[in-house]
């Protein structure tokens, strides 16, 4: 009971291996609050998944979709959380006074291991005024990085026709006069 008791808590490790370098620091201290429709938990594929309206808090961190389903490995550890959804989002309150970050796709992947998030099918990312927007946004949140790409629109009988990355950066906030 004890090992089926630990896949429907160990979402825990979910928020402790998405490190958004700038998320708010005391998201980690706080409960995880997980809604849906129904739940499931295979010990033997070591799969749990949560199915309807899913949303996700712990803290300012929220994860809603459709369809939320986490992998573990061998040793109990989650290895992948994806998020399903129309679209899937995702939103956490830095620490300090930037806005908010958001990002949402048709699917939304989160590696343990590697510290890596990728936004699949309409990837939208932003805070404040900066933004991007691509077919799939990848974020090392380990090493600082993104990769944005595009790919062949498939109304596109050409081949030529491709949805291309999109970046915002808004203006530069106004520096304080000298005193």
């Amino acid at each position: 009971m004890k090992r089926k008791l630990s896949k429907w808590f160990s979402l825990a490790a979910l928020v402790l291996c998405v490190p958004g370098a700038h998320a708010l620091s005391t998201d980690r201290d706080q409960p995880i609050n997980i809604e849906a429709d129904q739940a499931e938990a295979d010990d033997i594929e070591g799969i749990t998944v949560y199915r309807g309206d899913v949303v996700i808090i712990q803290g300012s961190l929220k994860i809603t979709g459709d369809l939320v389903t986490i992998y573990f490995d061998e040793n109990q550890e989650m290895k992948k959380m994806v998020a399903d959804g129309k679209p899937a989002t995702f939103t956490q309150k830095p620490d300090g006074p930037d806005p908010v970050q958001n990002a949402e796709a048709s699917t939304l992947e989160f590696y343990a291991a590697e510290d890596t998030i990728v936004l699949i099918g309409d990837a939208h990312s932003w805070q404040g005024e900066n933004s991007i927007r691509a077919q799939q946004i990848v974020y090392d949140t380990r090493r600082g990085r993104v990769k944005a790409d595009s790919v062949r629109s498939a109304a596109s009988d050409s081949g030529t026709d491709k949805q291309r990355v999109k970046i915002t950066i808004g203006p530069k906030a106004p520096a304080p006069p000298p005193e």
